[in-house]
């Protein structure tokens, strides 16, 4: 029998469950490498690639509509601003002999596409992101940065430093908010490149430089941009790139994977995954440490989404769409302290952040206090203290007013309340912001 008690944040459930992180695939209608991604929410998907392809899915891929295709086109990147207006870049070879880029532009969630070409042929362009309705910012060959104020009809060309750097591409563009953007790029063997600008997109300067390219970052709060940097040839690690003060300082450094990573994204403030060939990378401190996880049949991964912490996207290789589902196990298989009285389990999730459930078992009537202690022993404060009946809690910590850092969740009871003996369990738990 599962007790509800009336403390801070104490919650009702019917079944406890933690949560650990898996994958499945999906197959869409398509075959051709699907190598973008954006979604509004997770009823509103958007997924890309070769052969011009647009699909889009608002059940989770368990249906999808085919949006655009063009079999001598490539969707280089896809932006949409609402459930409603989106960008695409479309580019390929025409009489083949020219590169030529189009500008997709959607009104009614992508039911229809209207197409601009962009000017000058020959040159790539990589990459679309707008403002508003009316300003956008595109990326491409020889450090190419063009505005447009109209939604996309007529694009200008930015003035831009050309004395370092001026062939570098630009791979991918994003905006923290309304003023304030980064752009990554890079060639292979040759460099990667950090831009950011402060006037919404006008004037934009290199922040940082390093020996391989970048090709995506991901934003883990308001001032924090994290960027991996990759090696096509395995010669040399990869390297994360990291600012916490909107870019004006950064840090690097080595990771021990060898590869490349397109695309990244945060779960939370601190959970940050990345695609990384035919495996995910991830980081679960906000890019301080990373490890890697194999992907579903090994296939080869090309971008990741995630909409909030229980909804993840990732395309791949062959028309695969991965959805990340949380794996649900059952927690009283896994006791953490027990005795003859009690039964102590692992808060869940945990790493956490914000909130985190901690859950007993009461194995007879018995008096008891839960306490929340800090790594220097202090009592912060008691989230349970009294009397209870045989039976589970759970409980509910909200831990949204303390810092990151390592807590101490506590058990204490005295064995029937008249009796002097005391029993102490202790268990850790770990906040990231």
């Amino acid at each position: 029998m599962l007790k509800v008690v009336t403390v801070i944040n104490i919650i009702i459930a019917t079944s406890v469950f933690p949560q650990t992180n898996e994958w499945t695939i999906i197959q869409t209608p398509v075959s051709s490498n699907l190598k973008n991604i954006y979604a509004i929410d997770s009823s509103h998907i958007w997924v890309a690639g070769d052969s011009g392809y647009i699909l889009f899915t608002g059940d989770l891929g368990d249906s999808w509509s085919v949006q655009n295709y063009h079999p001598d086109f490539k969707i280089t990147d896809i932006f949409f601003l609402n459930t409603n207006e989106g960008w695409a870049i479309a580019n390929g070879i025409e009489d083949q002999i020219n590169v030529t880029n189009y500008i997709l532009i959607t009104t009614d969630g992508g039911l229809s596409w209207q197409s601009k070409r962009f000017r000058p042929d020959n040159v790539n362009l990589y990459t679309i992101c707008f403002l508003n309705s009316n300003k956008g910012i595109i990326g491409g060959d020889n450090n190419i940065f063009a505005i447009t104020f109209n939604g996309g009809d007529e694009w200008i060309a930015l003035e831009r430093d050309t004395a370092t750097f001026s062939h570098f591409p630009v791979r991918k563009i994003r905006f923290i908010n309304d003023s304030v953007g980064f752009a990554v790029g890079g060639i292979y063997d040759r460099g990667g490149i950090i831009w950011h600008c402060t006037d919404s997109g006008l004037n934009w300067v290199t922040d940082s430089a390093y020996a391989d390219p970048f090709f995506d970052m991901t934003f883990a709060g308001e001032n924090t941009i994290v960027a991996l940097a990759s090696d096509i040839e395995r010669s040399f690690p990869s390297a994360v790139f990291k600012s916490s003060d909107l870019g004006n300082s950064w840090f690097h450094k080595e990771i021990p994977f060898y590869g490349v990573s397109n695309g990244i994204d945060n779960r939370t403030l601190s959970e940050i995954w990345g695609t990384f060939e035919k495996e995910f990378i991830v980081s679960y401190d906000q890019g301080e440490s990373w490890q890697t996880f194999s992907t579903p049949d090994s296939i080869t991964v090309f971008d990741i989404a995630f909409t909030d912490s229980m909804h993840g996207f990732s395309v791949g290789q062959d028309g695969k769409f991965l959805i990340y589902r949380p794996l649900i196990s059952n927690v009283e298989s896994e006791p953490v302290l027990n005795n003859d009285y009690f039964i102590v389990y692992q808060n869940y999730p945990n790493p956490f952040n914000s909130s985190t459930n901690i859950r007993l078992e009461v194995l007879e009537d018995d008096y008891v206090e839960i306490s929340i202690y800090n790594s220097l022993g202090e009592k912060l404060f008691s989230l349970l203290k009294g009397s209870v009946a045989r039976g589970m809690i759970e409980i509910k910590f909200d831990a949204k007013d303390l810092a990151s850092g390592i807590y101490f969740y506590v058990l204490e009871s005295s064995k029937k309340s008249f009796l002097p003996e005391t029993t102490r369990l202790i268990n850790k738990m770990i906040l990231l912001r």
